[in-house]
């Protein structure tokens, strides 16, 4: 059997990336996908079309996180504004902050509220904008509508994720609010 002409040469090794850093680079590059999604879409089909294809894909990535990780971990993120609480900050400091913490805070306000918020500009999903969407882009709206799925497919549709303060708000910290719907 002939040699492969592809395997001609010699082989060289490449280092192996730990799995920390591997996690990272996933989790970065997932993210500049969905920026530069958001961004080839706002720029060319414009802002209504962006928003359209916004709510239509957000809930189809981000709810199945949210289902998987309530499924993992069952005694953390249960039904209820606590559980909510600390599914919404896992999404947003371990999925996509890359397990930096220390922007993230969460508060239960009373029994059917409560409020995740991400402080002094630490959001990486910010900071992978370009400078042209910064101040023009309603990242809110993305957010929330993630934030918003990930709850709901992972602990029920009883919930509701608003975003009440952002970047593209004119704000520093970027702050969800969500709540347990009164049960008629």
């Amino acid at each position: 059997m002939a040699a492969k002409p592809d395997l001609e040469g010699t082989e060289l090794t490449w280092p192996a990336l730990a799995p920390e850093e591997r996690y990272r680079r996933c989790a970065w590059e997932g993210l500049l996908i969905i920026q530069r999604t958001d961004e080839h879409v706002w720029e060319n089909q414009g802002p209504e079309a962006w928003l359209r294809f916004s709510d239509e894909t957000r809930p189809g990535w981000s709810g199945p996180i949210g289902r998987k990780l309530a499924e993992d971990h069952p005694d953390d993120f249960t039904a209820d504004i606590p559980g909510a609480l600390k599914l919404m900050a896992a999404y947003g400091a371990e999925v996509w902050g890359s397990g930096y913490r220390g922007v993230t805070h969460i508060r239960q306000i009373d029994e059917t509220e409560g409020r995740l918020t991400i402080t002094d500009h630490g959001c990486p999903q910010w900071r992978a904008f370009s400078a042209e969407m910064r101040g023009r882009f309603p990242c809110n709206k993305a957010c929330g509508r993630e934030m918003d799925s990930v709850v709901k497919a992972g602990l029920g549709e009883d919930f509701e994720v608003e975003t009440t303060h952002g970047r593209p708000l004119g704000d520093d910290d970027c702050v969800w609010r969500v709540r347990r719907k009164e049960k008629a």
